[in-house]
């Protein structure tokens, strides 16, 4: 090979490691450590938004979707954290994400679903499998929201008084505000 030729081997190699490395997100990179469940189980779904329509038009945007060995769809998402932990929040939109996806589809989803968390730095630090809420319950969960938005019902306290501090009735929950005082939570 003469010295031309190698050049143009490196420039090339160089250049393609360059888009490997561009192109290949974080959850790219991780699907190497993908659950049991899912290796071997073929991508439907990427970034895409499903609408239900009824009982209840819910919107969501999923960020992966696989077709497991049983047939069913199973939601992957990824979420940037320092801890390596899901959160009832994740909960909450999975199943959310699940009810307008099969409301849209009619197709068999999974009860549950996987959280990738992955640290500020774009490093994976781990898998989290899910149980989901049950549609009646998540049925019920908006629309205490709904009612709670729309002032047809009051907020409960919390279990925890550090919940109140980002809770968006904080204001008008008196209960709270007069046994601990504005400047506590």
């Amino acid at each position: 090979m003469d010295f031309e030729t190698a050049a143009l081997s490196r420039i090339v190699g160089f250049v393609a490691a360059l888009w490997r490395q561009k192109w290949s997100s974080p959850f790219a990179k991780a699907t190497e450590s993908l659950p049991q469940e899912l290796r071997g189980a073929r991508l439907i779904y990427a970034e895409r938004l499903f609408r239900s329509q009824s009982p209840l038009v819910i919107t969501a945007r999923v960020d992966r979707v696989y077709r497991n060995a049983k047939g069913k769809l199973v939601l992957v998402e990824l979420k940037t954290r320092e801890a390596n932990r899901p959160y009832w929040s994740d909960v909450i939109e999975l199943s959310a994400q699940r009810f307008a996806m099969g409301g849209q589809t009619g197709e068999a989803m999974a009860d549950h679903a996987y959280i990738l968390t992955e640290r500020p730095d774009g490093r994976p630090t781990g898998f989290h499998r899910m149980k989901l809420m049950a549609t009646a319950d998540l049925i019920a969960l908006a629309m205490r929201r709904q009612e709670l938005l729309a002032g047809k019902t009051k907020p409960e306290e919390a279990d925890f008084r550090g919940v109140c501090r980002k809770c968006a009735f904080g204001r008008t929950c008196n209960s709270l505000w007069q046994r601990f005082g504005q400047s506590n939570i």
